[in-house]
């Protein structure tokens, strides 16, 4: 089953990872999802970070 991750989760996870067991897991295992609007949420923190890669990427 796939899970939604939403824009807080990935900002904890990028700026200190604790408690990063869960969401590594889902990653390994490929069970992450998301959605336009939390890739958008995500562009500003991204920016900050220097991410233009990521940012630029289209599925």
């Amino acid at each position: 089953m796939s899970v939604l991750v939403d824009t807080s989760v990935w900002v904890d996870y990028f700026r200190s990872g604790e408690n990063s067991e869960p969401l590594d897991f889902l990653l390994d295992e490929n069970l992450v999802v998301t959605n336009d609007l939390i890739l958008a949420e995500m562009i500003p923190f991204l920016k900050v970070r220097k991410e233009r890669k990521v940012i630029s990427y289209e599925c």
